[in-house]
């Protein structure tokens, strides 16, 4: 919740380069900028209310799972071996964890996304929720959760398995005392895993955006939008690259937040007297 606290706006840019209908995204401070003249700066806390809602239980589950998780995957997958867990033993942890959260808590970030999209007037959230349902049913706030499931996995598994492995070199290397600053090694690290993060999510998140805020009418229906749909779409429309649309606001956004949430993370873990991530 620290997290999304500081990084909604850059999510509401994010969201809006991805979904621009222009041929080349605008770039980062051209597209915030266009945003708060056009629409006035209270914009880029769209979506607020259902970010931390999502921040809170997705966030919780997602990172709080990873450790029962790798509890249970580390002795069916290793057997014997003892130390610190395989790279490949923390991948599958975080992403059956993250899995887990985002097919369980999907409508809290489809509801996000179209309220961050919406230009003038803001419907408010039981409003959007309303209408969700009204277009597609309940299942309706499921839609898209395919993708949701497979962004979720590879974010948590690429961020909790750079992250653990990239501080035990680093601390085994001796670059950084782990018992003298412990911020700034928390910092260095999760500013490296947010590249490796936004590199590997960037695709699978381009497209779980569009497809939330493909056309609501057609939910549902013969026309419903699909993932592969939206991959054909995206590639006619912009190209390759164009699943890398919003990618330096993606990373402006998932830098700092992956750095407030592992270091509000470990100064808890510690004054609970939990273990390091």
């Amino acid at each position: 919740m620290c997290a999304t606290t500081v990084t909604n706006p850059l999510d509401v840019i994010k969201v809006r380069m991805q979904t621009s209908a222009r041929r080349r995204a605008g770039a980062l401070v051209g597209t915030a900028l266009d945003v708060g003249r056009r629409e006035g700066l209270g914009t880029f806390w769209r979506g607020i209310s259902p970010a931390l809602t999502r921040a809170a239980l997705y966030g919780g589950c997602r990172l709080g799972l990873y450790d029962p998780m790798l509890r249970v995957v580390a002795p069916a997958v290793e057997r014997e071996r003892e130390g610190a867990p395989r790279v490949a033993t923390r991948l599958l942890a975080g992403a059956a964890s993250g899995a887990f959260a985002a097919a369980a808590l999907n409508p809290t970030e489809l509801l996000k996304t179209r309220m961050q999209t919406e230009a003038g007037a803001s419907t408010t959230l039981v409003g959007h929720l309303r209408a969700v349902v009204r277009e597609g049913g309940v299942g309706g706030l499921w839609r898209g959760s395919g993708l949701a499931m497979m962004r979720s996995a590879v974010l948590t598994a690429t961020q909790v398995a750079t992250y653990g492995e990239v501080k035990r070199r680093v601390v085994d290397l001796g670059l950084v005392d782990a018992d003298g600053a412990k911020w700034r090694l928390h910092f260095a690290v999760a500013m490296l895993t947010g590249v490796v993060t936004t590199a590997t999510t960037n695709p699978v998140d381009m497209l779980k955006t569009r497809l939330y805020v493909a056309n609501a009418a057609a939910s549902g229906g013969a026309n419903a939008p699909t993932v592969r749909g939206t991959l054909v779409d995206v590639l006619a429309r912009y190209g390759p690259f164009g699943l890398f649309r919003g990618f330096s606001a993606n990373y402006m956004r998932l830098g700092p937040q992956t750095v407030v949430t592992f270091v509000v993370a470990e100064y808890l873990r510690e004054r609970f007297g939990m273990s390091a991530l």
